[in-house]
């Protein structure tokens, strides 16, 4: 079927030329279809991009916002699979198999509808559909979408692949990074499962995304779409040498100036208003000049592998940018940059019951070996705060810090730069709206979500009209957006949030907030607006029902199960 329709539109193309020969197409045009990369960071907080107001040298990515578009609201999962579930299927994430992560799943939702742990057979993802409307395609990184044969990259629409294909590993080798994980992580190349190639991980995927790019998306008379979809920014927090002796002065100041600096950017880039206080300081951290000098050297150390790993990561972001140009490519790919979810404040190296695992597979080191090979920094609520910046909470909860991250679209041929966008956009937007660009229909489009059909149509909606200022909102204001995981939930509805976050990291209890007047929901207005509150949870109600929702027990604290107890400072 695929080779069906690159031969169609090999014969369009054709067509179109000869068109042109004689001179019936006088205008200069854009292709009908552009090519399509999709950049995907892991971890990365809303703050933690120069374009948004860090520290850390993006300027690849900050390129991007410059020539391109910026969401400053743009919503994902709190979690890695579920979100690259939406954002890869375009479906929510209980209808595509990932209504809970495989590894934290409870026995009372395994084996039911929505929560097979990998993306079922009743969506499609991006690669399939563009794989199945002529497109050459590739995806190279962290999958995180299934493990066993037939769920793997190549089996769901990607020609050419080089996948880590679970959540998480060291950067350097195959090492697991946790003790639920096996003690050597699967790759897999074009389907085969393989031994990792050596390289660090950014350096690895990106050079394999160039090899595509040079050789078979270059030889190919259709469009590229291709996912580089990085490991970092998730711990371990390493980087090579040279990345690190950049940043290893960096922070010294510790996190309550880095947070200072970030917030007045913000304002001084007027994505925040003027005379905004600044969040006040993650409670369960002191205040640096509380802590220690032994402890600052090593937290300043730690905060700049992150640093170091991000700066590497942007710099392998340009060499792609760089190759497009050269290829004359440049000017028609559509170019999106977007992070899963929120920074990560766990440090599973430090939680009591992990240490000994951990101990006998990264022994401790000195200050000096942070971000090295053989260490395995995290950052903790400490520097996550600083990704977070002006945004509550953090990755695994339903707040605005776990949620709300980065979203980037180029496409010089289409779309005007240096625009910004504040609407609120959802992860299974993303789908519909490269479908859009590129006018390809989906097989399910009118499809209903209540099982009338044996394949989900997108949940998400278009923001292409948006991108082209026809229109302002990509959701309308009266439409009711849910979002669900483990013991957190969330519906959008309008400017409005109703937020919960369960035992043992929140109580459980709905709260009202105002995005749009209150990005870091600090004023809770279900008491001020109960007939709003009292609605949106019979919104989310609704959506629970239509997507088939199974909650997990009340008792069922899985990061404690699965690595302990945070450690106590």
């Amino acid at each position: 079927m695929a080779e069906l329709a690159r031969a169609a539109s090999l014969l369009l193309l054709v067509f179109a030329s000869a068109l042109a020969t004689q001179g019936w197409a006088t205008v200069e045009t854009a292709p009908t279809q552009p090519n399509v990369l999709l950049i995907i960071a892991d971890d990365l907080g809303w703050g933690d991009i120069g374009a948004l107001g860090s520290e850390i040298p993006t300027p690849h990515i900050d390129s991007l916002a410059a020539e391109g578009v910026l969401f400053t609201n743009f919503h994902t999962a709190a979690t890695c699979s579920p979100s690259r579930a939406m954002l890869l299927t375009g479906v929510d994430t209980h209808l595509a198999g990932l209504g809970n992560m495989i590894t934290f799943m409870p026995p009372n939702q395994r084996g039911k509808p929505g929560y097979e742990g990998h993306l079922n057979q009743r969506v499609r993802t991006l690669g399939e559909l563009f794989q199945e409307a002529g497109y050459i395609t590739g995806f190279f990184g962290k999958w995180h979408l299934g493990e066993e044969p037939g769920q793997l990259a190549h089996d769901r629409g990607f020609d050419h692949t080089l996948t880590l294909v679970t959540g998480g590993s060291d950067n350097w080798s195959a090492l697991g990074a946790a003790p639920v994980r096996p003690p050597v992580e699967p790759f897999s190349r074009d389907g085969m499962l393989i031994e990792r190639p050596e390289g660090f991980s950014s350096a690895l995927y990106t050079n394999e995304l160039l090899r595509f790019l040079n050789g078979p998306a270059a030889r190919s008379t259709t469009p590229f779409l291709a996912v580089l979809s990085f490991q970092a920014v998730h711990w371990p927090h390493h980087a090579p040498d040279e990345a690190l002796a950049r940043h290893r002065d960096r922070y010294h100041g510790g996190w309550d100036e880095v947070r200072r600096l970030r917030h007045s950017k913000l304002i001084e880039s007027e994505l925040l208003p003027a005379g905004t206080p600044m969040r006040e300081r993650d409670p369960q951290v002191p205040a640096w000049s509380e802590v220690g000098a032994e402890e600052r050297r090593s937290e300043a150390l730690r905060m700049a592998a992150y640093a170091a790993m991000l700066d590497d990561m942007d710099t392998h972001i340009g060499r792609v940018l760089d190759e497009l140009e050269r290829s004359g490519r440049s000017r028609d790919t559509l170019v999106v940059f977007v992070s899963d979810n929120g920074p990560d404040p766990s440090e599973p190296d430090q939680a009591p019951l992990a240490v000994p695992w951990y101990s006998a597979r990264y022994p401790k080191t000195s200050d000096e070996t942070i971000g090295r090979r053989g260490s395995f920094p995290s950052y903790g609520p400490q520097w996550a705060q600083t990704g977070a910046i002006h945004l509550r909470g953090y990755k695994g909860r339903s707040w605005e810090g776990g949620m709300r991250v980065p979203l980037i679209m180029r496409y010089p041929a289409e779309l005007a730069g240096g625009k910004r966008i504040d609407a609120f956009a959802f992860a299974p937007d993303l789908v519909p709206t490269l479908l859009d660009s590129a006018a390809i229909a989906h097989p399910a489009e009118g499809a209903r979500e209540d099982g009338g059909s044996e394949l989900h149509a997108p949940t998400g909606r278009s923001a292409w009209a948006v991108l082209q200022g026809a229109e302002h909102r990509i959701h309308p204001a009266d439409e009711a957006v849910g979002y669900e995981l483990m013991t957190t939930a969330a519906l959008f509805q309008g400017d409005y949030k109703l937020v919960r976050n369960g035992p043992p990291r929140g109580d459980g209890e709905w709260r009202l907030f105002d995005l749009m007047r209150d990005p870091g929901e600090v004023e809770d207005l279900s008491g001020r607006l109960p007939e709003r509150a009292a609605s949106m949870e019979q919104a989310f109600d609704a959506y629970s029902a239509r997507v088939g929702i199974v909650p997990v027990p009340e008792d069922y604290d899985v990061f404690k199960m699965l690595i302990g107890p945070p450690r106590q400072r």
